[in-house]
């Protein structure tokens, strides 16, 4: 009955110190959780539009491991050259085994021996199993002469092939419009003047949020995960980055899936209040020309990315680079095999099996698929990949950068560490014409 009592005492501490722990840490995750939304938190007034803070905080804490780590872990095998090539190299250590077996059991020569046709007399003479062996190792070194010759060119081709595609894959990645370079430029632009306060920053957060909805509409016709989190005009404008008025100004239906289709009409939209404020306003106080042009740069990028996404290269050129590849392994298979037969100087099948693992086709193989699945990966650089670009944590982000721009930019007219202590503030008529005493001493005092 004592132990009995133990036991039932024993397991309610356990419980218990298990929810305590539970608690602590869900308390220590809530906490780290607030620790990191306060990094990233921004006033109502000055967000461009809708962000994730969680998305924000994990993008700017993002860090690539190491190749090697990454080799070794089992975790993220799937996605080492072992586990994106594995298929490959069964098959060849498969078909390798099979053609190898069957000749150490001689089942290529037959029962009575491997017939042959003599070209000269064309007469079929049937040989021994040994002078078998010997037109098998004949075939042998011919196939591996002739995979040597093979293996140029398709070393040729195939660096060729990787080439052309990580070009593009680099084209596609570098001309990725981010919010940096519009939001500073059109902070400099417009007049840092009190009475224009509030329209100048009206103005920046328009032409940013303008200039954010052109990116998620032209890119997400590219992207699988950004179309995915914008399928219809609605959500747009649940992340405030279209209003319903302009959404009917586009003229497309709110549950419509192709809405994308005007996406460079919001940057029209900012040019025009650009002009605006230059021609009629006066908040723009420079040439407005330099910051169109920074609008259209955008346009011309955006333009280019989607061009590269909807028309990639010819189907065949793959195909014709694949086809080559298996043709060469199927001919590696018969070109590496051994031939030491195990009945040659008192062999062992054994002997063989394990001297004569073919390690270097392995290599060779796991490297030249290796490259080919490379390929694979950067012809899309913006799909469903682990090692691809995840647009919509980039909107995230960028909506972010804007934000906090256009925030630190307005504290000009608030912060005392932006402004410049050796250039004072003009008196006023008041200030200029006050009398002061000295003004009503007399002259013979003065002389005095």
């Amino acid at each position: 009955h004592f132990y009995k009592r133990m036991k039932y005492v024993t397991k309610f501490g356990l419980r218990l110190q298990h929810s305590i722990l539970n608690i602590c840490k869900s308390n220590i995750f809530k906490n780290d959780l607030k620790r990191q939304h306060s990094n990233v938190s921004l006033s109502e007034n000055n967000k461009v539009a809708n962000f994730n803070p969680f998305v924000v905080q994990e993008e700017l804490e993002k860090q690539q491991p190491s190749p090697l780590r990454r080799l070794f872990s089992l975790r993220n095998l799937e996605k080492t050259i072992i586990g994106e090539t594995w298929q490959f190299l069964l098959t060849y250590l498969v078909l390798y085994y099979f053609v190898q077996i069957a000749f150490q059991l001689n089942a290529f020569c037959g029962i009575d021996g491997l017939t042959t046709y003599d070209v000269e007399y064309s007469e079929i003479n049937t040989t021994s199993t040994e002078t078998c062996r010997n037109t098998l190792k004949t075939y042998f070194t011919h196939w591996e002469d002739q995979t040597q010759s093979m293996t140029r060119l398709i070393t040729f081709l195939l660096g060729f092939y990787v080439t052309m595609i990580t070009k593009r894959w680099w084209d596609q990645v570098s001309k990725i419009p981010d919010a940096d370079h519009l939001s500073l430029s059109i902070g400099g632009f417009i007049i840092a003047d009190p009475k224009t306060k509030d329209a100048g920053h009206h103005l920046k957060k328009a032409v940013m949020r303008y200039a954010l909805l052109s990116w998620t509409m032209c890119l997400s016709r590219i992207s699988g995960p950004l179309r995915k989190q914008f399928p219809t005009t609605q959500q747009y404008i649940d992340k405030k980055l279209m209003t319903l008025e302009e959404a009917n100004a586009l003229k497309i239906d709110l549950h419509c899936p192709s809405c994308t289709s005007k996406w460079w009409i919001p940057l029209a939209w900012a040019i025009s209040l650009v002009n605006d404020a230059y021609n009629i306003h006066g908040i723009i106080g420079k040439d407005q020309k330099q910051l169109i042009v920074i609008m259209c740069n955008l346009r011309n990028d955006l333009y280019n990315l989607a061009e590269y996404r909807l028309k990639p290269l010819p189907a065949i050129y793959k195909q014709a680079v694949w086809a080559a590849v298996w043709g060469w392994m199927i001919l590696g298979i018969v070109a590496n095999q051994n031939t030491i037969h195990h009945t040659d100087n008192g062999a062992t099948i054994g002997m063989i099996f394990f001297l004569g693992f073919p390690i270097h086709g392995l290599l060779m193989y796991m490297l030249i698929f290796g490259w080919l699945k490379v390929a694979d990966i950067l012809s899309n650089p913006f799909g469903n990949d682990i090692y691809d670009i995840n647009l919509a944590s980039t909107l995230d982000l960028n909506i972010w950068k804007a934000s906090v721009t256009l925030e630190n930019q307005d504290k000009t007219f608030n912060s005392s560490f932006l402004r410049n202590p050796y250039l004072e503030e003009k008196p006023t008529d008041e200030e200029e014409i006050m009398p002061t005493a000295n003004m009503f001493v007399s002259t013979e005092t003065r002389q005095v």
